[in-house]
């Protein structure tokens, strides 16, 4: 029997381990950018506009029977026509996160193998198709890890900023660039949105809809205060040095045993958030539009991989585009 307080925290940390993902690497940078101070400012306001979506989507959740998906709700309020505008919404979000997953991991690769340049490109394309490999031949347990996956980021978290406080300068903190704020506005909405499809799931772990709603927040609280915390530590290390990575600055200051923890922690928390990404959309394909396997497995993986070898791997540009105009939900 699973008491009410452990599935309590089981609901909230599925909420944080379905929101918090490769956008996180990018945060540290748009913050430099714009000044920590006016980077908080903008994360305040869209965690609470987050927030207030989240919460009107949950009373949706709590008073619809079974147990849908967006598309599904969309569809039955709206009817079958908004519910496939939503699918491919969701879709179409989906595929640009998974094009800065690719980036990312390409990247996160190159650092810990020691290889650069034109491998990196390589190692994005291989890291894809080792994520579409496992994804394809489906291992059933990946899609209930979200608990697990959220311990290796925390870890990752709790490295990056330990590391990172004792080489902080407030003199990195202090520049405020007011000029520079739609730049931050993307990449945070990006590392912001995702929980929505999470919410049947937590309902349906909670067991009833009277908790539902304070989950909900205390996950957003959560999710700002990790972000608040892994932004400062990270900027005040390296300031106008910052990377679009997070990590990349790091290394020159705090050698190569965190070279390789960190490019290979981050490594592994890219594959496995990918991957069950994929295999929601993949499901989601064979349920909503009633496609076969292959079929839709390869529509979940074609569009990444052409984007990728067109020439899309800026990764804060992707983050960017997405958290503004796709918003993944």
């Amino acid at each position: 029997m699973e008491f009410p307080k452990k599935r309590f925290v089981r609901s909230v940390g599925l909420m944080i381990g379905s929101i918090v993902g490769v956008g996180i690497f990018g945060l540290p940078y748009v913050f430099a950018q714009v000044g920590w101070g006016v980077g908080m400012l903008v994360l305040t306001f869209l965690s609470g506009t987050n927030a207030i979506l989240l919460l009107m989507y949950t009373d949706i959740v709590m008073h619809t029977p079974g147990n849908h998906r967006l598309p599904g709700n969309v569809a039955a309020y709206l009817g079958t026509g908004w519910g496939k505008v939503s699918l491919i919404a969701l879709a179409v979000g989906m595929w640009g996160g998974m094009s800065a997953y690719t980036i990312a991991g390409g990247r996160f690769l190159s650092e810990l193998t020691g290889m650069g340049g034109v491998a990196e490109s390589f190692l994005g394309v291989a890291f894809l198709g080792a994520v579409a490999f496992v994804s394809y031949h489906g291992i059933r347990r990946v899609a209930k890890s979200e608990l697990f996956l959220l311990a290796i980021l925390l870890f990752l978290f709790a490295i990056i900023v330990v590391s990172s406080l004792p080489r902080a300068s407030f003199a990195n903190i202090v520049p405020l660039h007011w000029d520079r704020t739609l730049m931050a506005y993307g990449v945070i909405f990006f590392s912001l949105t995702g929980g929505i499809g999470i919410i049947p799931e937590m309902k349906a772990v909670l067991g009833n809809n009277r908790r539902l709603p304070h989950a909900v927040l205390v996950g957003a609280f959560w999710i700002f205060l990790l972000y608040a915390v892994l932004t400062f530590a990270v900027v005040a290390a390296t300031g106008g040095n910052t990377s679009p990575f997070a990590i990349d600055a790091l290394i020159p200051m705090l050698g190569e045993t965190f070279r390789f923890v960190g490019t290979a922690l981050a490594s592994v928390t890219v594959f496995s958030i990918f991957l069950l990404g994929s295999i929601v959309l993949r499901h989601t394909f064979e349920r909503d539009l009633r496609l076969p396997k292959n079929a839709a497995w390869a529509a979940v993986f074609l569009p990444p991989v052409l984007a990728y070898l067109l020439g899309l791997r800026s990764f804060i540009d992707v983050l960017g585009f997405v958290g503004s105009v796709l918003a993944p939900v």
